[in-house]
């Protein structure tokens, strides 16, 4: 994940971020939690989620993958999570702690860079859901979550997954997949689903 850091400054960022493996499920923090440090995730999807009132589900803020960056109130200075962060896969991390974060940033400025990037397109990836749940149909921001998630040709989500990361029901999700699945754009399986024709949900993606 350290390529385009220079030799010195990515062995030295290899040696303060410890790989971390976790299960489908685990929260890696809480709302209110301490803050301890910051990951890189290198595979699997996080929930990013708000703090709710008493006995309502957690606000949805976000997903993160592969690339994506977590618990950035270490950069900050924060002393508590504003927000939690739950596997919704199983996932590979790399984990710095807080003081191990303050000696690298000081010697290589590159490495805030780096850092302030990935924080950068976790900004622009919250505007883009954003903007496609103010101005885009479910089907529409469905087709475009499958297309972004099925590099290999198969998510590993359950429909509930899936109507959480879109703003939808589960059973608006369920249609339309079965709908979906009629027409050999994808086949559906137990927590699965696999684009067969990714140009249909391209189209579907597209359709007003």
């Amino acid at each position: 994940m350290f390529q385009e850091l220079a030799l010195e400054a990515r062995r030295e960022a290899a040696k303060a971020f410890q790989p971390l493996r976790v299960r489908r499920g685990v929260r890696l923090y809480a709302p209110g939690d301490r803050v301890d440090g910051v990951y890189l995730v290198r595979e699997g999807l996080f929930w990013l989620e708000g703090e709710s009132p008493s006995g309502e589900e957690p606000a949805t803020l976000g997903v993160v993958g592969p690339g994506g960056l977590l618990g950035e109130e270490a950069l900050v200075g924060e002393g508590r999570r504003t927000a939690g962060a739950s596997a919704l896969t199983y996932a590979e991390l790399l984990f710095a702690s807080q003081e191990a974060l303050v000696g690298l940033r000081e010697r290589f400025p590159e490495v805030e860079r780096f850092l302030q990037k990935a924080l950068y397109a976790r900004l622009k990836a919250a505007e883009e859901r954003l903007w496609e749940v103010r101005h885009l149909s479910v089907a529409q921001r469905l087709a475009r979550l499958l297309l972004r998630l099925a590099e290999g040709g198969e998510v590993a989500l359950s429909h509930l997954d899936l109507a959480h990361m879109v703003g939808a029901t589960r059973e608006t999700v369920t249609k339309l997949l079965g709908e979906w699945a009629l027409l050999g754009a994808v086949d559906l399986g137990y927590r699965r689903v696999e684009v067969r024709d990714r140009e249909a949900l391209a189209r579907l993606a597209e359709a007003p």
